[in-house]
């Protein structure tokens, strides 16, 4: 959020994940903090929880680029929905006037026009931190459930470069 802040957005749409899912709740969580940070009221429309597959964010996506004050940048709270994003983008032909930005890499994501910015993490370290939490519990640990974050970082590659256009 904060580097499409930096480019220059406003009209910043997302995109996740059921909210029964702890990372999909973490995200939009994350966007409406960033949201409120830029003095900005997201947009009802434009935020889109409980999606399930890559079609459901490509008719999301198309809906609000469709709309009649469509967002300038879309944040994908996963990769699926990413790729559901590029289809609506590519189909209207919009993948070099709109921002993305997706969760979670994916494979090809550097060779697609725009190359996609993600934010990506270590999918084997968050599996490696979580089977030595998992085996502490197993030798006997009882200590409070803890709340770990693994690091990430911002790969940027294009899509989530590009500027809103000058209105």
């Amino acid at each position: 959020m904060e580097h499409l802040a930096a480019t220059g957005h406003r009209r910043i749409a997302y995109l996740g994940a059921a909210l029964t899912i702890a990372t999909a709740r973490d995200r939009l969580e994350g966007y409406t903090d960033a949201m409120q940070a830029l003095n900005e009221r997201p947009e009802p429309s434009y935020v889109r929880p409980g999606m399930v597959t890559m079609e459901d964010a490509e008719q999301a996506a198309a809906e609000m680029l469709c709309g009649p004050d469509p967002p300038t940048a879309i944040l994908s709270g996963q990769n699926y929905f990413t790729i559901g994003t590029i289809k609506a983008l590519r189909s209207l032909g919009m993948q070099h006037e709109v921002a993305l930005v997706g969760f979670d890499d994916f494979a090809l994501a550097d060779l697609l026009d725009p190359a996609i910015t993600v934010v990506g993490h270590d999918p084997a370290e968050i599996g490696r931190t979580a089977a030595e939490l998992l085996f502490h519990r197993l030798d006997g640990d009882t200590s409070p459930k803890q709340h770990v974050v693994c690091p990430f970082s911002l790969i940027q590659r294009g899509s989530g470069e590009i500027r809103p256009a000058a209105t």
